[in-house]
Parts: structure tokens; sequence; C-alpha cells
């Protein structure tokens, strides 16, 4: 410990403690942040804060049980809404929605006008198949807070699986406004309007979202996000299947999944299909794609000289 440690109360100590414990969870280092947070509950004249923290680190490890005991702890030195938000969540995760409920009604006691507290219901009575009850609660953390993107959102998801499309499309409209990341109410939206039968617009929402979540895969590298990317563009395929930049995309779009046999087919197959309806320009592009994706494949280099010497 040093001198500086030395002179905190044991309270400053423990806020000292939980500073490093946070630092510990950005770099991913829990098991350290565990041992820390236990020195911190120790000296912390009211270790309410410790013990949250412990818990959201035990909740993010997947150690349900610990994760309740730890915030059941928190909650022996007074009632506390971060506190009840924890607990409600981890038991809502290991699927008791009625455990869930009964503390979230416990919130709404303490925190009446947090916008968090109703739409934390709404979410349960929405699992639960209340559909009333779970609108209901949005609407109210949409009256307490009304940028609250993802209420906004989770409403217009129960408007959507009730068939309500009119309905969820304006909600949607609500949450891509308010949302940091909308592309996944864009991606419904598109849905609702191609329930509705609105393929124009239904086609511009699958277009932009599978735009969207490609350039996010380009940064992380996350297969989960390009696959996402194919779903919306598969969706805008069956609006617009001759479209040929769609099959361009999805093309690339499997190769980036490793599906790379089936994506050089589809290239190889719209590039020859353009080649026949006279549309060398998009052959050329196709080709050219194929080639940035495999600089090596002597077949399709072949194939794009031969359409270069017709052009």
């Amino acid at each position: 410990m040093s001198e500086n440690q030395d002179n905190m109360s044991p309270q400053e100590l423990a806020d000292f403690l939980l500073n490093e414990v946070r630092l510990l969870c950005r770099e991913s280092q829990h098991e350290q942040a565990l041992d820390v947070v236990e020195q911190a509950i120790k000296h912390a004249t009211d270790p309410t804060q410790a013990w949250l923290i412990k818990g959201q680190i035990l909740f993010g490890l997947h150690l349900y049980d610990d994760a309740i005991k730890a915030a059941e702890e928190a909650l022996k030195y007074g009632d506390n809404a971060e506190v009840l938000k924890l607990k409600g969540n981890v038991i809502a995760t290991k699927g008791d929605l009625e455990g869930a409920l009964e503390t979230f009604n416990e919130l709404e006691k303490l925190a009446s006008d947090d916008p968090d507290t109703y739409f934390l219901k709404g979410s349960i009575f929405a699992e639960m198949g209340n559909m009333d009850e779970a609108i209901a609660n949005f609407d109210r953390a949409i009256e307490v807070r009304p940028d609250m993107g993802h209420a906004w959102y989770n409403k217009a998801m129960v408007f959507f699986n009730q068939e309500r499309y009119g309905a969820a499309i304006n909600a949607l409209d609500s949450a891509i406004e308010f949302m940091e990341d909308a592309t996944e109410p864009i991606f419904i939206k598109g849905m609702a309007h191609r329930k509705l039968g609105q393929s124009k617009e239904a086609l511009e929402c699958f277009l932009t979202a599978a735009e969207m979540w490609e350039m996010r895969a380009l940064v992380t590298n996350s297969q989960t996000v390009y696959l996402e990317a194919l779903t919306a563009i598969e969706n805008a395929l069956e609006i617009d299947v001759t479209n040929i930049e769609l099959w361009k995309k999805r093309g690339k779009l499997l190769y980036k999944l490793g599906h790379k046999e089936d994506a050089r087919s589809i290239l190889i197959n719209t590039a020859e299909l353009c080649v026949q309806e006279d549309n060398i320009t998009d052959a050329l592009a196709t080709y050219d794609l194929l080639l940035e994706l495999e600089p090596d494949n002597e077949e399709a280099q072949k194939a794009r000289e031969d359409i270069g010497n017709i052009a």
C-alpha cells in the first residue's frame, strides 16, 4: 500500500480500489477485478457500490447465482435502484420472469420517475406475452423520457409481432431518430414495409441496413455483422431479384463469411448473365470484384480479358 493510500479513510480507500476495478474491467481482467473489489468491500464504510460492481462483473461472466447473491448483499445496506435493476435483469436472464417482475415492481416503488423502471417492466411483460401491459409500460417510459430510443424500438417490436405494421413503422421512426445505432430498427422497418406490400420503401430500408452493417463489419471484422448484412441483402433480392448490384453484394458478403465457392459461383454466373444481356459494363465490374477478392483467379482474369476484347 502506498503512502497516499495509508492516509486515506476506509471509504476513500474503497473508492480508490473501485476505480482500479473499473480500469481492470475495461481491460477485460475480470478475475483480478474480482480480487480488488473484495478488498473494496472490506474497506468500505458503505459497500453497496462495491457489491453492485461485483454483481455486474459476475453477471458479465454468466455467474448468475453469484451475481444475485452480490445484489442481495448490497440490498442489506438499503434499497438501491441500480442494485434492483441488476438483480431483476439477472433473474430475468435465468428465465424467472415472475421473479424479475416482482423485483421491478419493487424498483417502481423506489424509482417511479426513472424511465428504466418502465422499460424493464415492459420488456418482462412482452416476454410473458402480456402485450397490453408491455405497451403501457413502454409508453410510460417514453412519457418520462421521450428520446428513449430503445423503448420506442421495443414498443415497435410488440406492434410488429401483433402484425400492426403501420403502428410499428411509426414507432420505428422514433427509434431510428433517437438510437445511436439504428441499423436494426431500419431493417425491421423494411420488414414491416414489406408486410404491407410497400416494396420500394422496404428495399430502401434493406439497402440502408446492409450498407451500415457492412461498414461496421469492415471495422470489426465480425462474422456476425457480415451475416446481418447478408440477411438484409437477401431480403432485398427477394424484392428485386434482377438487381445486379445486389447479386454482387451477396457474392462479396458470402466470400467474407468464408463461403468462397458459393461466392465465386454467384459472381461468375452474374457476370455471364450480364454478357448474355449485352451488359458489358456490369460484367466487367463483376469480374473486377471477383479479382479484387481473388487476384490469382486465372479463370476470372481470362474471362475478363475476353469480355474486354469484345468491348
